[in-house]
Order: C-alpha cells, then structure tokens, then sequence
C-alpha cells in the first residue's frame, strides 16, 4: 500500500508540475494560436490527471484535514478547468448531459464543503473552517451559476470570457495547492496561523483581479466600433 501511495503522489505531483508549466504559455499565447490550443489541451489532460490522482491520495492515507481540504481544491480546480475548456465546445451546440452532471456533482461538494466549514466553526474560528467556508462557497458560486445558465441563452462572446475566467481560475487554484505545500514546509515554528491563511487566500484575490482586467480588456477590444474607409 505504501509503494502505491508513493507512486500516485508522484504521478500527482508531475502533473501538477506540468500543468503549472504549459498553463503558463497557454496564458501569455496567442489566443487561438496553435501553441495555445496545444498548451492549453496539455494543460486540461494534466489537470484531470491531478483531480484523479488527488482522490486516491485522500481516501489510503490517514485522515487529515489538510489533505482532505487539498482534496477539495483539486475538485474545484478540476471543475473550473472542465468548464473553461467546455466553453469553447459549447459555442454552438450548447451544454451536453455530462456537462448537467459535472456541474451537480459539484454543487453537492460544494455543499458538502461548506457544511464541514460549518462544522468547524461550531468548535470555533481555524484557518480550516475559514478555508472550507470559503473556497466551498467559491466552488459553490461557480457551479450554481453555471445550473443557472442552462437553457437561457448565453450573452455575445459568453463562451470567451467564460473560457478566460475559468482557465485562470482553475490556475490559480492549482498554483494556491502548490504554494502553500511549500509554504508550510518553509514557515519556522511559532508562525501565526493567520500567515499560512493569508498565503491561500491571497492568489484567489490577486488572481481574480487580473482575470477580471483582462476580461474588462477584452470587453473593450470587441465591443470598440471598427473603422471603415470612406
């Protein structure tokens, strides 16, 4: 059992690896270049790779709220990642059936993700319960939007900007689980639990500005009126 623990953490850690890496050129490619295209589909077969391996690693090790809540965030990168790659499939035809279950599956985790939050609240404030109220919640928003928009139709250029939010996002995750893996082996003793929050909490926020003025930039490129020669 432990050879093959050893073996997923590897795999898991490797795809990780290379989903930071080719995330990284897909982001600052050429939208809808080759390179981008390529890096981009790497980067979802990395991903799902990451969110398979995660499972396992959980569920034979010992229980540990900081392995389970890792578990969490690879769902919820997983997830984002899915329907930012999705989005450019959709244009047209539009969410498939597994899209609808993809989607309800995660609004029961989120849910689930926000109730143990809730319950360890009950014991009083930690950086865990913090930690699943608030990226339960994120997950929880994220999928309950999407339930939302089935069957009403999408605005202009939706499945763009959906695509860049999501991508970024599932991104951003996956940079927060690598950051404070290291993080909390680099820390000295004694540092105050609201350090090791800030570091989780922190690329969320920054991250989600950037995502939010690259779309507000993208908005403005597509909505400006073309010039025409007389």
């Amino acid at each position: 059992m432990h050879t093959l623990i050893i073996a997923i953490t590897i795999i898991h850690v490797l795809a990780g690896t290379v989903a930071l890496l080719v995330g990284l050129v897909a982001m600052f490619s050429k939208k809808g270049a080759k390179v981008h295209n390529r890096s981009g589909l790497i980067y979802v077969w990395a991903m799902i790779v990451v969110a398979v391996t995660a499972l396992p690693m959980c569920v034979l090790q010992s229980f540990n709220l900081f392995r389970l809540f890792l578990t969490g965030i690879a769902v919820l990168s997983f997830y984002l990642c899915m329907t930012g790659w999705r989005a450019t499939k959709q244009k047209k035809s539009g969410p498939t059936q597994a899209d609808r279950l993809l989607t309800y599956g995660t609004l029961v985790v989120s849910v689930g993700m926000m109730g143990f939050g809730a319950y360890l609240l009950t014991d009083g404030v930690s950086v865990f319960a913090v930690l699943f109220s608030f990226f339960g919640f994120l997950t929880f928003r994220n999928a309950w939007h999407d339930a939302k928009s089935f069957g009403h139709a999408p605005e202009k250029m939706h499945w763009f900007y959906h695509h860049i939010a999501r991508m970024g996002a599932s991104y951003i995750a996956t940079f927060t689980a690598f950051l404070v893996n290291n993080m909390y082996r680099m820390m000295p003793a004694g540092t105050p639990e609201w350090v090791g929050t800030i570091g989780w909490i922190a690329p969320t926020l920054v991250g989600g500005l950037l995502i939010a003025r690259t779309i507000r930039h993208y908005k403005q490129k597509f909505d400006r009126p073309k010039t025409t020669l007389a």
